[in-house]
């Protein structure tokens, strides 16, 4: 009975469109006799998903809340696209907008003032269970926090050309290494390229697996990215300084009396940067069979 599949069968139950496969329960999560989200989509565009679950005046939701002890439970429409799911898992509560990273699987949500609590929830249920539900770690930002993060991240962001990817490679981005020796390197706890720039011959023939050949080949190939960066640099620095052009003597026009003429100038170069953001309009649906969380509900500001 503690097991979200639990929820599953009793809405299978006493949803007729869900025997029929018209509507399918795509993901669950539960704190048992706590509260309950479910995640629901219709493979038929006229049959509401949400609106089946609950049925007419919340008759079938209300019969699985009973079934469940008065167990609250959230219904929200399913979503492949994860910030709008991400959106639609923190009803009750309204989120402004959403960011997400694919890489680190996580959603950063940003929720007015007025709906800060009612996203977290009670204790952070409301969004652990999100979280759980979307499988994507999910962190809150009052609108106001995301403002003075924004201005901070602003203030510290690197130039172009800056990024840690582009000043310290992986070993694996390293054009000329190969599988080999980058498993071995990896293993011995050597990932990038800062981590193996300082290290000489013998270092790396006391690693098994690196031959003396191999060795070389790594010293040859530092010492190439580490000349090309200091040329680079050297270029940067020269960039937008005049050069000492030594001056040539204008002989003296017979019969001309003054000073030799000389003229001088400044080379200047400026730059900019820019940057945007992204908003996802769509917003969840609340639902009035759910039990909501009051506002005032302390709780923390990440999901788990």
């Amino acid at each position: 009975r503690g097991d979200p599949m639990f929820v599953k069968a009793l809405f299978k139950l006493e949803v007729p469109e869900i025997q029929q496969g018209i509507v399918e329960i795509r993901a669950a999560a539960r704190e048992v006799g706590n509260r309950t989200k479910i995640a629901v989509f219709s493979r038929d565009d006229s049959v509401d998903p949400v609106g089946a679950c609950v049925g007419l005046k919340g008759s079938r939701v209300q019969a699985v809340v009973n079934e469940l002890g008065g167990e609250r439970i959230d219904i929200v429409p399913w979503s492949a696209d994860p910030e709008r799911f991400a959106k639609l898992a923190l009803a009750p509560a309204r989120v402004a907008r959403v960011f997400s990273d694919a890489a680190s699987k996580t959603i950063q949500a940003v929720v007015d003032e007025d709906q800060l609590s009612l996203a977290i929830g009670r204790n952070g249920q409301n969004v652990r269970l999100a979280s759980e539900l979307t499988e994507w770690k999910i962190e809150l930002y009052s609108s106001r926090e995301w403002m003075e993060r924004g201005t901070e991240q602003q203030l510290f962001a690197p130039l172009p050309g800056e990024t840690d990817d582009a000043v310290n490679p992986r070993l694996s981005e390293i054009e000329g290494l190969e599988p080999a020796t980058i498993a071995v390197l990896e293993e011995a706890g050597y990932r990038t390229l800062d981590d193996v720039i300082d290290l000489e011959r013998e270092d790396f023939l006391r690693l098994a697996g690196i031959a003396p050949e191999e060795a070389d080949r790594l010293m040859t190939i530092i010492n190439e990215l580490t000349t090309d960066d200091d040329a680079d640099a050297d270029a940067e620095s020269d960039t937008g300084t005049p050069s000492d052009t030594p001056e040539t003597e204008v002989p003296e026009a017979p019969g001309d009396e003054g000073d030799d003429p000389s003229a001088g100038g400044t080379i200047g170069s400026d730059g900019g940067a820019g940057y945007g953001t992204n908003a996802n309009d769509g917003e969840p649906n609340e639902l009035s069979d759910a039990g909501s969380v009051p506002k005032s509900a302390p709780g923390t500001r990440k999901g788990e």
